[in-house]
């Protein structure tokens, strides 16, 4: 117990003793014990950097506009220091090396694509990169902008991207995987997260779901379910597949690109947080720009805090949670006022020079004072802070000062029961969006859940493709030559050439 309650309890007993007021006891014996799980507990705020990280970007390896060449450009002179390549079906094995294409998603965006060779950049130029030393530092937009590098850091290339479930019919069932040899070619089933979710996690690696509003909501560029909760069906769907894959499938996207297809997707975060919780599992929350092309490429990212810039130092931050996301844009609309953005203007960002420049919103220390449990948030570029649980907001305020303290025992908070807060910094360039902390209760537990596992149409494909697969199509000479040179798989590699789903 905390020296602050142990106090608070012996004076509870002397008073009890002596006499003390029944109003008095009363008040001490129903506050609360909190006891916060900080994800970001272990950050040496002074000694630590936090670095700009890429986690889903595309090249014309797959479905984008930019080559190899150009993509490395633009992420280093927009100061970029960890980037992960996760084109579609297509394992990125270095930006020095000549990735295994898959022939029909390049065709099928061939006015991107070009169809042209894909040529990697020079050993020499892949390791100045690397180690911060290129000599082009700059990149012009087609808009006119020079945008220079002013990091001295050099960039991580994160191994074994990938975007799987790269063609889905009827909707894009999207997540990205790293560090795992899978995925190279995989199809992929609509609604079929959970197998390439296990898939990633057998191959030892990680993975994040990507802008599921788009496989949640079919017309996914309407306004029509903006503020409201989604069906409870896909929280128990993404839910489920957290708790199983827990480790490594560690969380989702909640703002991408130009939050177009993902404008509910904080909303479905917040009733997943809710079921996964109780059972012990906290998936994170992240945003990305999911670029195609050069304008793209800095509608969002995150800020990695780490000790050092390396991959097994990455890897350990995106387990723990240690970053903040980062987005331009936001699409919500008022619900219990949490998709409301108020201190964010959002301007017409391509055309201003604001865009390119990391003026956004973003958190420089963060304290949890466990003894008086509260949180104070401090931050820079931010006009206004919103504390979100169990999907509302509990409270908003100015942080024009630099910074901001959630106190746990105001008597608005303690009226409900909150199992988590996370919150989110807005400005005038942009939102900050912090991890969740969990908030444990001394002596009380939290109220089971119960997450069923999700059999729809997603179960009954994955098993019609495989029995087709084994029945008609394992030994078919003119399937495999399909295979080879629609989805680029090597004939002699018998494992990958069993089933392309």
């Amino acid at each position: 117990m905390k020296t602050a309650k142990k106090m608070l309890a012996l004076l509870l007993a002397a008073t009890m003793i002596f006499g003390a007021s029944p109003v008095f006891a009363a008040e001490a014996e129903t506050q609360k014990n909190y006891i916060i799980d900080n994800p970001y507990e272990g950050i040496d705020w002074d000694e630590w950097e936090d670095y700009k990280t890429q986690l889903h970007c595309h090249t014309t390896a797959s479905d984008g506009f930019l080559t190899i060449e150009e993509f490395c450009e633009m992420h280093y002179a927009l100061d970029f220091e960890i980037v992960a390549l996760t084109d579609h079906g297509t394992l990125n094995r270095g930006w020095n090396v000549v990735p295994e294409t898959v022939p029909i998603m390049r065709l099928i965006k061939k006015e991107r694509t070009k169809m042209a060779d894909i040529v990697p950049i020079p050993e020499d130029e892949y390791k100045a990169y690397l180690n911060g030393t290129h000599p082009e530092r700059s990149f012009v937009t087609s808009a006119g902008d020079t945008l220079t590098r002013t990091s001295t850091n050099g960039m991580l290339d994160v191994p074994l991207g990938i975007e799987l479930n790269m063609a889905t019919p009827i909707a894009d069932c999207h997540l990205t995987g790293y560090w795992a040899e899978y995925g190279q070619g995989l199809a992929g089933v609509f609604g079929d997260y959970e197998t390439p979710s296990k898939g990633v996690k057998e191959a030892g690696g990680i993975s994040f779901l990507s802008h599921v509003g788009e496989y949640v909501y079919t017309d996914k560029d309407s306004e029509n379910y903006v503020g409201q909760k989604v069906d409870d069906y896909y929280a128990n769907k993404f839910a489920r597949l957290f708790i199983d894959n827990a480790g490594s499938s560690l969380g989702m996207g909640i703002n991408s690109a130009t939050d177009a297809h993902t404008r509910c997707d904080r909303i479905l975060y917040d009733q997943v947080l809710q079921k996964t919780i109780p059972n012990g599992v906290v998936p994170w929350g992240n945003t990305f720009s999911d670029s195609h092309n050069e304008t793209a490429v800095n509608d969002a990212y995150t800020m990695s805090w780490m000790p050092e810039l390396t991959l097994d130092a990455f890897r350990k931050c995106l387990e723990k949670g240690q970053f903040f996301s980062i987005s331009h844009f936001s699409n919500g609309v008022e619900l219990n006022g949490m998709e409301e953005m108020p201190g964010f203007v959002e301007q017409d960002v391509y055309d201003t020079k604001a865009y390119w420049l990391d003026n956004t919103p973003n958190v420089t220390r963060m304290s949890v004072d466990q003894d008086a449990d509260t949180i104070t948030v401090e931050g820079v570029n931010a006009n206004i802070i919103t504390w979100v649980s169990n999907g509302e907001v509990i409270k908003r305020e100015s942080i024009a000062d630099g910074s901001a303290t959630l106190d746990l025992h105001n008597d608005e908070f303690l009226a409900e029961p909150y199992m988590y807060v996370r919150f989110y910094l807005s400005g005038d360039n942009g939102i900050c969006y912090s991890q969740p902390l969990v908030l444990n209760v001394e002596g009380e537990e939290f109220p089971e859940v119960d997450v069923p596992e999700t059999h729809d149409i997603s179960t009954f494909l994955r098993g019609l493709v495989t029995v087709v697969d084994v029945a008609f199509f394992r030994l078919n000479p003119i399937i495999w030559i399909f295979k080879y040179f629609a989805l680029g798989y090597n004939p002699i590699t018998l494992d990958r050439l069993i089933n392309p789903f």
